[in-house]
């Protein structure tokens, strides 16, 4: 005795498609929520880029005095440490 007559046969198939479809769904979106969460914070105001860049010494103290100056002419004030 059957207990279908073979008329759903196509139907696991594309149950198994969809399974995948939404488990690949769900892991991109896990790990696209892991990326940004975890992202790190970037300053955007040049003496904090200043800052930044001579605390992990990519710039000497001179070459910070030298660029700290130029971006106090820049926006017309004189910046004083």
């Amino acid at each position: 005795m059957m207990w279908d007559d073979g008329q759903y046969d196509v139907g696991w198939p594309a149950m198994v498609l969809m399974m995948v479809t939404f488990w690949a769904l769900a892991g991109g979106a896990f790990y696209l929520a892991v990326r940004w969460l975890g992202r790190e914070s970037r300053s955007t105001e040049p003496l904090e880029i200043l800052d930044q860049r001579l605390a992990s010494g990519e710039i000497d103290v001179e070459e910070y005095d030298r660029l700290r100056q130029a971006l106090g002419e820049h926006r017309g004030t004189a910046l004083h440490r």
